[in-house]
Formats: structure tokens, C-alpha cells, sequence
């Protein structure tokens, strides 16, 4: 199925990924949202269907119980009358609705368009920025104690790391079920549909082109992390998992996936914290460079 013309929709699958890519290719994205195995591991969750206006792709969200939303517009034209079109349509829903995952630099370039539209900042969702050479070699006092996980780890541990091909899959499945075991998943709706966004990558792996890093111990997955290039200076990582009964695996995990997968980026996206404290603690432990910075946009009723 193609990408149908604004106002139809059409829901996002794998037969548009090609078109994805070369749009997001010329944008240079700088959200995490903005891939589109991000995009396309979601969709169920997120509801998520794509639309062409005026060659500027639309990516609406309508997830359950909340109010639906578009992902920034992004293309190459007049930006200002689709900006326009999209809050048009939004104000027609039956609830209104919303632009959403607004990064801050958008709003500047878009201001004239955007006139008029009360737009708020969006902490829980911005975007935490690391410099890659930080996370790999985890020089300096501030990372005394993720240097000491790892050390210990090392001594007590025979271990190695493997990028994850179609024999590591099986396994890192395995290892995402005891997890949801652990934490009871099926109680936790954002953990099931977490569940759920792993399955579709490890099920399409090889078509959405991720790269992806497991650590073994004597022949078991305990611990895997998945991501990709979000631009030409940025990797982001999307997944990251870890047996958490084994002190010092996720700095391991970490450490070892910036090493293997990210040196050749000057940064590393490791996404938001969705207002979740322990996350926040977690992700602020690991000292970012920067945070980009989002915003929403509502209108109609």
C-alpha cells in the first residue's frame, strides 16, 4: 500500500519504510521518535498511520483514551501553510488535538506558523544526549562507580559480548520473557506494550536494519540492547535489557554496546524517561552533554 494524500491516513507497515527513510535522511532528525523502526515498533500502541501533504510526510497518533496527535511535519516546501493544514485538521477532531514531540528548534523556525497556539514544554519526553566517547571509556570521577560495577562484574564472570544475529534472537526473547516474569508485565500496561515493541523488532529485524548487542554468560543472553543512526552525529538507543538479579549488567551492557556500536558517532540518544523517576535517576547517572528539549502544541476543544 502506498502513502495515501491528506486528509486519508493510511496505518504505517513495512512497505513504507523506504520512503520513511529517505524523507528522515534529508531532515536529519534530532528526536528519538523520529526513525522509523521507532515509528513502526509503536504503531499498535500508538495507533499509528502515515499521510502525504504536499510532499511533507504526517505521522498521526491516536492512542486509547488520549487525545489524538501529529508528529512534527517535516518535508521540503512551504512549511508554514502545511503547519497551518495540520492544526486545521486537529481542531475538526471531535475532541481537538494536538502537535506533539516538538523539538525546540522547530518551534523557532515555525513561530510565525505556530502563532497563536499555546505550546508547553514536554519534560517527561525529552531526549537524553550523551558523548559517545563518555560512555565508552567512562573516564573521570563522576563515573567512579560505573567503572567499579563493571570491574567486579568482570572478576566474578566469565562473559562475552555478540552483536545479535537471527541465532541470538531466540535467545534475547528468552531473556525479555524472564524479565516480564520478574516484573510482571502483564500488570503494567507501558511494560506490555514494551513486550509487545521487542517482538516487532526481533520479529522484522533484519528488514528494519537495526543493530543490536547481547551479553552472554556461558551461553545465555543476559543482557541485549538495540538502536540505530538517527542522524549523521547521533546513534540512538532504543532497548536496552538486562537480567536484573546480576549487579553491574546494565553498566556492562551499556559500556559494551557504546564500545561496539557507537564509536563512530560523535553522540548517543538514549531516549526519555517518560517521567518515570528511577529512570530519570538512572539516565542522570550517566552524565548527558545535553537534553533535546520538547514541546506540545493543543488546540480545539
Amino acid at each position: 500500500m502506498g502513502i495515501p494524500s491528506f486528509p486519508e491516513f493510511a496505518p504505517l507497515g513495512l512497505e513504507h519504510k523506504s520512503r520513511v527513510d529517505l524523507a528522515l535522511e534529508r531532515v536529519q532528525p534530532v528526536i528519538s521518535e523520529f526513525t522509523f523502526t521507532n515509528l513502526f515498533i509503536w504503531r499498535h500502541h500508538y495507533r499509528v498511520s502515515i499521510s502525504d501533504l504536499d510532499g511533507f510526510l504526517l505521522f498521526l497518533a491516536e492512542p486509547s483514551g488520549k487525545k489524538p496527535f501529529l508528529f512534527p511535519p517535516w518535508g521540503d516546501g512551504d512549511a508554514a501553510a502545511v503547519i497551518t493544514k495540520c492544526l486545521e485538521f486537529l481542531r475538526e477532531k471531535e475532541n481537538g488535538g494536538c502537535l506533539e514531540r516538538l523539538p525546540e528548534d522547530y518551534l523557532k523556525r515555525h513561530a510565525g506558523a505556530l502563532a497563536g497556539v499555546e505550546t508547553v514544554a514536554d519534560p517527561d519526553n525529552d531526549d537524553y544526549v550523551y558523548d559517545s566517547q563518555d560512555l565508552i571509556s567512562l573516564r573521570g570521577r563522576k563515573y567512579d562507580g560505573k567503572r567499579n560495577a563493571i570491574r567486579k562484574f568482570q572478576r566474578e564472570w566469565r562473559w562475552e559480548y555478540r552483536p545479535i544475529d537471527d541465532q541470538l534472537i531466540g535467545l534475547c526473547l528468552q531473556l525479555q520473557d524472564f524479565w516480564c516474569v520478574e516484573r510482571k508485565c502483564e500488570l503494567y500496561p507501558g511494560l506490555a506494550e514494551e513486550r509487545r515493541a521487542i517482538a516487532e523488532v526481533f520479529g522484522n529485524y533484519q528488514a528494519l536494519g537495526m543493530r543490536g548487542g547481547a551479553v552472554l554468560l556461558d551461553g545465555k543472553v543476559e543482557a541485549f540492547s538495540l538502536g540505530e543512526r538517527l542522524n549523521n552525529d547521533t546513534f540512538v538507543v532504543h532497548i536496552e535489557k538486562a537480567n536484573q538479579g546480576i549487579p553491574g549488567l546494565y553498566s556492562v551492557i551499556n559500556q559494551q554496546f557504546a564500545e561496539h556500536e557507537t564509536a563512530g558517532f560523535r553522540y548517543v540518544n538514549r531516549e526519555q524517561d517518560l517521567g518515570d523517576e528511577g529512570l530519570r535517576t538512572a539516565k542522570e547517572s550517566y552524565q548527558p552533554v545535553f537534553k533535546v528539549r520538547k514541546f506540545r502544541g493543543c488546540v480545539g476543544r
